[in-house]
């Protein structure tokens, strides 16, 4: 018998699964404005990675209950666009995977299409009625709101982790002491670049400012994807923090699979979380396998971390917002610049009259 799964929290008032659009069964070749490197496309078979389709086969029976739940009319919601987002370096792959296989569960991983760079689902005829992709499902990863995706995506989910690891990691892939460009009317040329970027290496205090703005060009980044979405009236259906993978991966996949809109027996079933969290973990082992159709990446260890960035946390601190935003593990409700975006008013535009309007 599989081991029995904690239920997500504020089970009380269970997500349900969104209404489905009719139309054709669909096949993800069908999608035709979705870009051609993406899973499902022509260039690949289905969005199923090998691991993921020889751990199916050998727990077949396992998986009997599950699959049968999750297929069964109504379950998962098919016609839905799910973007999965976050800021640079918080787990977003881990998360786009999560839901993908979640969909792969649901569709046999043929009737979607998976990739990086959201696109407007309403231009592909993703649950758009009358449309022969109206029944493709989507899953994408993005780091930014794209046109169209703060208003017609359907779900959309946020990875986020604790900001020094993020900042530390951007420091280790070189991303670091690069002369900013803003405000300049003439850009700068390779040898003041690399001028300042000597300088920055060796001087504390343009470190530690370094630091700060890095810590708050990532704020900016999830301050900016929570108020595009808001501004239309919705949220973001669930924020996953990295570390909770590790305390408590099983909920972390129940939870992303309620927020994606799928039933309770299905995102509850523990040979299917069970599988989720082994993928997971192969993931994490082996960034470079099938990477067409999981998008991962090499991570760094915490020895690699320890050694680049043992001053950075207190670099971070000095600034308030950045330290406020710390304290809470990048919680979007700590973010000072989400709430300046939040509080600024709408843009004036000029009316038919040119007068101005708001």
């Amino acid at each position: 018998a599989e081991e029995a799964v904690p239920a997500p929290a504020d089970e009380a008032a269970p997500q349900e699964p969104s209404e489905e659009v009719a139309g054709p069964q669909c096949d993800g070749k069908m999608v035709d404005q979705a870009p051609k490197e993406w899973c499902g496309k022509a260039n690949t078979a289905s969005c199923v990675s090998q691991f993921e389709a020889s751990y199916m086969e050998e727990h077949n029976e396992q998986l009997a209950a599950g699959l049968a739940a999750i297929r069964k009319p109504g379950c998962f919601p098919h016609g839905t666009l799910v973007a999965t987002m976050g800021y640079f370096r918080t787990g977003s792959t881990l998360l786009y995977n999560v839901a993908r296989v979640w969909a792969v569960l649901a569709t046999g991983g043929t009737s979607m299409v998976s990739g990086f760079g959201c696109r407007d689902p309403v231009l592909m005829g993703i649950g758009v009625e009358g449309a022969s992709t109206a029944t493709c499902s989507v899953v994408c990863k993005d780091h930014e709101m794209k046109q169209g995706i703060p208003e017609h995506a359907h779900v959309i989910l946020m990875s986020r982790r604790d900001p020094w690891e993020s900042v530390c990691s951007r420091k280790l892939q070189g991303l670091w002491c690069r002369l900013r460009q803003d405000g300049r009317s003439k850009q700068a040329s390779i040898t003041e670049k690399t001028a300042y970027q000597k300088k920055c290496f060796k001087d504390p205090e343009i470190q530690a400012a370094e630091a700060q703005n890095q810590c708050k060009d990532l704020m900016m980044m999830q301050a900016k994807i929570y108020d595009a979405r808001r501004k239309q009236g919705k949220d973001v259906a669930y924020d996953v923090l990295l570390s909770d993978y590790d305390t408590s991966p099983q909920r972390q996949i129940q939870e992303i699979g309620k927020a994606m809109g799928i039933c309770r027996e299905a995102y509850m079933d523990p040979a299917l979380v069970k599988f989720v969290v082994a993928m997971g973990t192969k993931l994490v082992n082996d960034p470079g396998a099938d990477q067409g159709i999981t998008q991962m990446h090499g991570v760094h260890s915490d020895a690699e971390r320890q050694k680049a960035c043992s001053k950075l946390a207190e670099q971070m601190r000095g600034d308030a917002a950045c330290a406020e935003w710390m304290a809470a593990n990048a919680s979007a409700s700590a973010n000072a610049l989400l709430r300046e975006l939040a509080a600024a008013p709408p843009p004036t535009v000029k009316g038919k009259n040119g007068g101005k309007k708001r």
